[in-house]
């Protein structure tokens, strides 16, 4: 039997103060949160490593960096990128990178400009077809300017090497040393930085925008993995005049996706981790029948295999002249996917209108009216900018020229039957949706660019040195709810790391400090909900961030996923409720009365911020646990 190892789902309601929202997220060590008289908590790792601290840049920076390295390749696409910080141009001419081993020269006339960056690749050729960018120099084929081999090429070790950049004169102007390398001499002190896993490139850090420089390995750290061929999107605030809707799952989410499906009169192109609904499947067959451009792209290995009903679908819509391809790992050919998985869930229709939300296109996340379903929170949005965003993040995801993109046929699936049918129970009652004609903002959240960014989830979701930065907000009088799923999978007795396990720790811990501190175990199918999938934030009453993102570190910084951060006190109301209701064990929702003016009434209560989050097992677990594709990040169809 199959078993979902850390599939824990996390809902969290925290009224917090207005000048440092937390976060229940594991990652590296951070600022210390100032223990209570009670000593203090017990360590446990953090999702993020701590921020980058601006003044730990040494001081004359150098003529020139290496910014980056792609070492662990697949293929022969092994490349070096070297920037000049500097605002004036920069003569290579002469210059060598070198591994001491084999050696390559810049050639007559070789100049990079202030600011700008060149890529040196060993084989120009297989660099364009995994980057679709055209490398500046190469010491290979391809079509770039040819460096000049000195004795014989570089060829970068997995485990360990160096990279040292020599001026015309043979001063080492900058190295990069990694993994078993046990190089100190210019350039570079103390050990190598972390070797990158395989396709993975190693990036120099950056501070406000400037690279750091201090010929150790701290300078290459990062909370992000950096995939070959992985898009950068600039994160964007958007002022919107127009109209936002908010609605749950199982309330009616099937009712306002199926609609805006069959309201689609040009184009619908959706990135999805799994497509099982017959009811969305049949809408997006309808719509290419009837002329639509109806483009799919679904990710090619979900934790357990395709399920054989996706699999149908998929036909289908081709069959009815859709286009459907998957993002697929292909070792034995050379080729990893840009993503651990493809975990988002978004369509954009029309040009105009975006949907995005934590649920999957399954019969648990859009049940018909009135049938049981996950709790999952969708958000749809009309403006015609935010889909010129997210169709450029589809276009890139989708390009057919990618070589992980691989159209439906082009690959052997591993196909499944799945037991994980519709549920016949029906619900007690409906949240109802909300839509807002107005002025609001919304911030696209893209994974992993933008996940681990200060600015972005972490401006919300800053780690702190004992686990729960939400810790920091009861240790100064805030009260903090969490409820945590109750799933069979998710409070295993032999599992040291799930829900149970979570909850017995935070509230251990609120016992000992005396902290207005409360986790509860949540029963979903009192609730009438299949399970509690939810994975978002709602802060000071009116801000809400929707998404796919799963709550661990290979989340937010290997897989594609896909959020919205949207602000209007009127459109995230049914996300309020829908909390409120699932913590009352009662099921009845209190009413909103004066809405935020009665929160603040609270002496303990100033904003509220809500936190729904999967997959809250702590970093030890995924460290223990990873392993190829198929990690146990996530149960099936999460």
């Amino acid at each position: 039997m199959m078993r979902a190892v850390a599939a824990a789902v996390a809902i969290l309601a925290i009224l917090a103060s207005p000048h440092g929202l937390g976060a229940f997220l594991p990652g590296e060590p951070g600022p210390a949160i100032p223990p209570s008289p009670a000593g203090p908590a017990p360590p446990s790792p953090h999702l993020f490593p701590a921020a980058i601290a601006a003044d730990r840049t040494r001081g004359p920076i150098s003529a020139a960096l290496i910014s980056e390295v792609f070492y662990f390749a697949v293929r022969d696409d092994e490349y070096i990128v070297i920037q000049n910080p500097a605002s004036s141009p920069l003569d290579l001419s002469g210059w060598r990178l070198t591994d001491r081993e084999g050696t390559v020269e810049f050639p007559a006339n070789s100049a990079l400009s202030g600011g700008a960056h060149a890529v040196i690749a060993r084989n120009a050729t297989s660099y364009f077809e995994d980057t679709l960018d055209s490398a500046d120099y190469t010491y290979g084929p391809g079509n770039a300017t040819a460096m000049v081999v000195v004795g014989r090429i570089p060829q970068l070790a997995n485990d360990g090497d160096e990279v040292l950049l020599l001026d015309r004169t043979a001063a080492v102007i900058d190295a990069f040393v990694y993994g078993s390398s046990t190089y100190t001499g210019a350039g570079w002190s103390g050990a190598g930085a972390a070797k990158v896993p395989k396709g993975t490139r190693a990036v120099r850090a950056s501070v406000a925008g400037t690279l750091r420089d201090t010929d150790r390995a701290t300078d290459w750290d990062s909370p992000r993995s950096y995939g070959l061929g992985q898009s950068d999107l600039p994160l964007r605030r958007f002022e919107i005049d127009g109209t936002a809707t908010a609605f749950l799952s199982p309330d009616d989410s099937l009712t306002q996706l199926e609609g805006a499906l069959e309201r689609a009169t040009v184009s619908v192109h959706a990135g999805l981790y799994t497509l099982t609904s017959p009811a969305l499947g049949g809408s997006l067959k309808s719509a290419a029948a009837r002329g639509v451009n109806v483009k799919v792209l679904l990710e090619g290995a979900p934790v357990g295999g395709i399920d054989e009903r996706e699999w149908g679908l998929a036909s289908a819509i081709a069959s009815a002249g859709g286009s459907v391809r998957f993002l697929v790992d292909d070792p034995a050919n050379g080729t990893l996917a840009r993503y651990r998985f493809l975990h988002a869930k978004y369509a954009v229709i029309d040009s105009a209108t975006v949907i995005a939300g934590s649920e999957n296109w399954g019969d648990h996340g859009f049940p018909p009216r009135g049938i049981l379903g996950n709790r999952g929170w969708q958000l749809s949005v009309e403006d015609r900018r935010l889909a010129a965003y997210f169709e450029d993040l589809f276009r890139q995801d989708f390009d057919p020229r990618r070589r992980d993109s691989v159209p439906l046929g082009g690959f052997p699936p591993n196909l499944i039957v799945s037991n994980d049918t519709a549920s016949n129970g029906t619900v007690r009652s409906v949240i109802p949706s909300s839509r807002v004609v107005g002025r609001f903002n919304v911030t696209p959240v893209i994974a992993p660019e933008h996940a681990p960014r200060d600015d972005a989830v972490l401006g919300l979701l800053r780690s702190a040195t004992h686990s729960l930065a939400a810790i920091g907000a009861a240790r100064h009088g805030v009260r903090v709810r969490i409820l945590l799923d109750g799933t069979w999978y998710n409070v295993e007795g032999d599992d040291p790391v799930d829900n149970d396990d979570t909850a017995a720790y935070v509230n251990g811990l609120a016992r000992r400090e005396s902290l207005p501190l409360a986790v509860r175990i949540g029963d979903a199918a009192a609730h009438r909900l299949a399970k509690f999938h939810n994975k978002g934030v709602l802060a000071d009453g009116r801000v809400a961030f929707v998404s796919s993102l799963n709550w661990n570190r290979n989340a937010a910084t290997n897989n594609r996923e896909v959020g919205l951060i949207v602000d209007g006190a009127a459109i995230v109301e049914p996300f309020r409720a829908a909390f409120e209701r699932d913590w009352n064990d009662g099921g009845d929702v209190p009413p909103s009365g004066g809405g935020l003016g009665e929160v603040l009434a609270n002496p303990l209560a100033l904003p509220l911020l809500t936190l729904a989050a999967v997959n809250v097992a702590l970093l030890w677990a995924w460290r223990r646990r990873r392993g190829g594709k198929g990690l146990s990040e996530e149960g099936p169809m999460e």
